[in-house]
């Protein structure tokens, strides 16, 4: 075990007891013997200026780059062998290509914008306290979003390295910060093509990554060697037809977008006319002026097919950018002009799946290369372990709300001000404020302490209401009848109408018609009280 001098007194306990116990004892293999033991500012993958591992590249090749060239370059990726030039390329054309960068961006976006959360492994107090701890140390106290963005530069890449920079002071030992390490420092062994290992500064030397120590982000883009896998390879070919069409275009107008200058001189013009009219053409283009002489012709003639011929160019290029964006996004209509909003919203479900698996497989990454050594070196192995979660978080729709608010409201259904005040985005008005809003007046009795009795109880209602009926000489149910619909409510509800359709067989019309009436006072004046009390 290779141990940090003066280091193993801030070991966390879990680890201690593990180091300590003789080899038989340690019942589940917690770390390998070789592991090397994390320390401050102990980094493996740093810069060496002048070596295979310099922080600058001067990104030239791009600039002289031949289609030649590059199929050399790709042959010799498919062969294995990860040469730092075609690293720097797949970095050189992010930088160069607007429409390349603008939808790798979009596709990390997708992912960056996601908030996150800790899931306990289970509902055991033990549970609560390690998703905790991962919470704390690692979401809250380190730069997660960040980390997260630079393992998406694989997906050009192929894959993404950042190094674990420990806080070992004191236990529990966690992640202090991330490191970015430039991919043309690391290559892939030349037996298996499957183990990312690290370039020695000098010579054509491969050393291993330290455990614990990377967060290696490797996307399961197609099958087959890692290295293929980036957007970057078939991008660049795409990069290619894109620049010489462009580098022509740009040719073809220089060329063909100005008007032809013809300067035409008579029989008797003298050596002198003819240079005077050779300045005029040569600097007609430029400032849009000449003096000639009296005797000369000068001529503009417009270029007849020019902008037919430039569709050309306009068209190549717009069809490569379609196919970058297939390439990286899956669909194109979000990136065109003219798309129509439900053309839009269907393929925007294709980007869904694919960023869908770009989450679960970032989520893989933080698990196995940060969340459980984590664990493992502060509180031991354990049989479950928390995990890192990306969320979108649920988007209320305020109008639909609102438009059930309005549809259940009369029904009956009842909502909390404040919470419609914080879901508008509204804060309570405060005493002084000037509103705009509130109950519409419909010419109910005016409100309390402003000279009008005030009803606060049932009791109150119900005399005022059999007093305004009795006024308007209407005629009250019977005893009689009274006594049958009460006894008839106490039973089920068939029984009950039952005898209520035995009750008003034999009624006359003129009876019916005054309880009808009489009913339907009683309920709108009810209702009209409880109103301008305050009850919905």
């Amino acid at each position: 075990m290779d141990f940090i001098a003066g280091n193993d007194k801030n070991i966390p306990s879990a680890l201690r007891d593990f180091l300590l116990a003789k080899p038989d004892e340690r019942a589940i293999p917690y770390i390998p013997d070789d592991t090397h033991i994390p320390a401050e500012d102990d980094e493996q993958a740093n810069a060496v200026p002048y070596t295979n591992r310099h922080p600058w590249g001067d990104f030239s090749l791009l600039q002289s780059l031949t289609p030649e060239r590059l199929a050399e370059i790709l042959n010799d990726v498919k062969r294995g062998e990860c040469p730092a030039e075609y690293l720097e390329l797949a970095q050189d054309i992010e930088l160069k290509d607007l429409h390349y960068r603008s939808v790798l961006s979009t596709r990390k976006d997708a992912i960056t914008g996601l908030e996150i959360k800790v899931i306990p492994a289970g509902e055991e107090q033990r549970d609560m306290e390690l998703a905790e701890a991962v919470n704390r140390d690692i979401v809250q106290s380190t730069k997660l979003y960040a980390l997260i963005r630079d393992m998406l530069d694989a997906l050009a890449k192929g894959f993404s390295v950042c190094e674990i920079i420990w806080d070992t002071n004191t236990p529990p030992w966690k992640p202090r910060a991330y490191k970015f390490r430039d991919p043309r420092w690391f290559q892939y062994d030349k037996e298996t093509g499957k183990t990312l290992m690290l370039r020695t500064p000098l010579g054509n030397e491969l050393e291993p990554l330290r455990q614990f120590r990377f967060v290696v982000h490797e996307p399961h883009l197609i099958s087959g060697n890692q290295i293929l896998a980036g957007l970057a390879l078939p991008a660049l070919y795409y990069w290619m037809l894109k620049t010489y069409d462009v580098t022509s275009w740009a040719a073809f107008i220089d060329r063909y977008g100005y008007p032809i200058r013809i300067g035409k001189y008579g029989k008797k013009a003298t050596e002198q006319d003819r240079a005077t009219l050779k300045r005029a053409v040569a600097a007609i283009g430029q400032d849009f002026g000449a003096v000639i002489p009296e005797s000369a012709v000068l001529e503009i003639i417009e270029a007849q097919h020019t902008s037919e011929t430039s569709g050309v160019y306009a068209a190549l290029a717009d069809w490569v950018d379609k196919q970058i964006s297939k390439l990286v996004l899956g669909q194109t209509m979000t990136t065109d002009e003219g798309s129509s909003r439900s053309q839009s919203e269907t393929h925007e479900k294709v980007r869904d799946d694919i960023a869908d698996s770009d989450i679960q497989q970032v989520l893989e990454t933080l698990h196995t290369a940060l969340t459980i050594p984590y664990i493992n070196l502060n509180f031991g192995v354990q049989e479950n372990y928390p995990r890192i979660d990306l969320f979108k978080p649920d988007e209320k729709n305020v109008e639909q709300i609102i438009s059930a608010i309005e549809k259940l409201g009369p029904q009956g259904f009842k909502v909390k001000a404040d919470e419609m005040r914080s879901l508008l985005g509204l804060s309570n008005p405060e005493e002084g404020d000037e509103t705009i809003g509130g109950r519409m007046d419909y010419g109910c009795p005016a409100p309390i302490g402003a000279g009008t009795p005030e009803l606060n109880t049932e009791q109150n209602t119900a005399d005022e209401l059999d007093t305004l009926a009795d006024a308007s000489g209407y005629v009250m149910i019977s005893d009689d009848i009274a006594a049958v619909i009460e006894k008839a409510a106490a039973s089920d509800f068939e029984t009950f109408r039952d005898e209520l359709q035995k009750l008003v067989k034999d009624w006359p019309p003129d009876t019916i018609a005054e309880c009808i009436a009489v009913a339907a006072f009683r309920a709108r004046a009810q209702g009209d009280a409880e109103f301008d009390r305050g009850h919905p």
